[in-house]
């Protein structure tokens, strides 16, 4: 049971955590980039035992696209049919800010209290 809580809790921080990196790919490209790309990098930036999911990924666009925090282009390519790449609209990096500066301030205050925990290991 204990298990299968920390299960989902582990599974609602991931998705969190997954639009959060997610928008900020989006946000570092110089220019826009498809979803194979965003997946690309974002599984070989991820820390050893975590993984992005590239199946995840697909739905997650099109929500934030719906939310209006990213726009979708196509865009020639020559290796295939033309790829939907996205940018980021003026609230999603309004969002992306914001989400930043709270990332930020959480991380640095649970850190601040596991660091307090002993005898977990």
């Amino acid at each position: 049971m204990a298990s299968d809580l920390a299960d989902k809790l582990q599974r609602d921080l991931s998705v969190g955590t997954a639009w959060l990196v997610v928008l900020a790919a989006i946000a570092r490209a110089d220019e826009p980039i498809h979803g194979y790309e965003i997946a690309r990098q974002l599984a070989e930036e991820a820390p050893e035992g975590l993984s992005f999911k590239q199946g995840t990924l697909y739905p997650m666009l099109r929500s934030m696209e719906s939310d209006g925090l990213v726009r979708s282009t196509l865009v020639p390519s020559t290796e295939g049919p033309a790829r939907k790449c996205f940018t980021l609209t003026a609230e999603g990096k309004r969002v992306l800010s914001a989400w930043t500066d709270t990332w930020r301030r959480t991380n640095k205050w649970v850190n601040k209290v596991l660091g307090g925990i002993d005898g977990l290991r």
